[in-house]
């Protein structure tokens, strides 16, 4: 290879790099300041207790719709802080089966000001992707604890021991914990951007797509959205919804392929760090990993079966945003 051609590599991978950056940090720095003004005022807690039926619903004491909200609003390490900081105030300690219970809801409905806003930026209605993933999340967290519960499964009570470590929590201390993500977040799409051109020069992203075409098509997503889906599943909806707002921009991809993607990243995504974390914390991979990844896939295959055949004008009226058929039909 020339270094001429190395040259227009790296110049085509930085310049995608910045241009999916400029989209993410226009949404997430307006959004994690206002954030962290409504922890200033320690907001949180009265409007957790909305919650609290959900969370019986759920088998789980009420206390705990403070760690859901938390997640909701903030993002997962916030709901995990929360639930540390509740433990010690709980009548008796949560079971396995509870914590995993807990856990799974909050990697089905968590961050919620930055991944909807950026699901709604790659094309699909905010409150549609709300409602949705608030939805499931309580839909999937009932039917795990009636599960463990009908055959008495990880009933013994969970103590954690891990100590979280709470970073500098002044404005400064903010900013520049803040400063540090958006640093990792840049060099994890530049890396993403460099794998996937990679991926289309070598042609290897026909062959990806040639091998898992029979589950696309049986699941109704198409190949023209399989290499940001994957990375939307391994790294989350910001990596992977930050890519399609992009990718949209260079070719018109089909609305309902859009909303298909995203539904499936909305319920399954980050596999690693998130899912890590989780069973870090206590969780067990029988709900984390197993149940979600089982129920993810179904219920995308019904939104799938349900609205495949729906006409295209009222489909993108009830799901798509009026920006992203302006963008296609242009």
């Amino acid at each position: 290879m020339r270094i001429t051609d190395i040259k227009d590599f790296f110049y085509f991978c930085f310049q995608r790099t910045l241009k999916t950056c400029w989209i993410l940090f226009r949404l997430m720095i307006p959004i994690s300041i206002i954030i962290r003004i409504i922890q200033e005022f320690n907001v949180l807690p009265s409007i957790s207790k909305i919650l609290d039926p959900i969370m019986y619903i759920c088998g789980l004491p009420s206390e705990t719709s403070l760690v859901w909200i938390t997640a909701m609003i903030v993002n997962l390490y916030g709901g995990i802080l929360s639930l540390f900081a509740i433990y010690p105030s709980l009548s008796s300690p949560l079971s396995h089966a509870q914590l995993t219970v807990l856990l799974t809801m909050l990697l089905i409905a968590h961050t919620f000001p930055i991944e909807l806003k950026i699901a709604q930026k790659a094309g699909v209605r905010l409150l549609f992707m709300f409602l949705f993933r608030f939805t499931c999340a309580i839909v999937f967290g009932a039917i795990l604890s009636l599960i463990y519960n009908t055959f008495h499964l990880l009933q013994e009570p969970v103590h954690l021991s891990q100590v979280f470590i709470l970073q500098d929590n002044t404005w400064s201390g903010w900013i520049i914990n803040e400063l540090k993500n958006y640093a990792i977040i840049i060099g994890v799409i530049f890396s993403l951007v460099v794998l996937m051109r990679l991926l289309e020069l070598s042609k290897a992203l026909n062959w990806i797509n040639k091998m898992l075409h029979p589950l696309l098509k049986w699941l109704g997503i198409s190949s023209d959205v399989l290499p940001i889906s994957l990375i939307g599943l391994t790294l989350g909806v910001a990596y992977g919804g930050g890519l399609m707002i992009e990718e949209s921009k260079q070719k018109k991809i089909k609305p309902k392929d859009i909303f298909y993607s995203l539904v499936l990243m909305g319920l399954f995504h980050s596999i690693f760090e998130d899912t890590l974390l989780m069973i870090g914390i206590g969780g067990h991979y029988s709900g984390i990993i197993i149940f979600r990844f089982i129920m993810a896939f179904i219920i995308t295959f019904i939104i799938v079966r349900l609205t495949r055949n729906m006409n295209d004008s009222t489909f993108n009226r009830l799901f798509i945003t009026k920006n992203y058929i302006k963008r296609i039909n242009n």
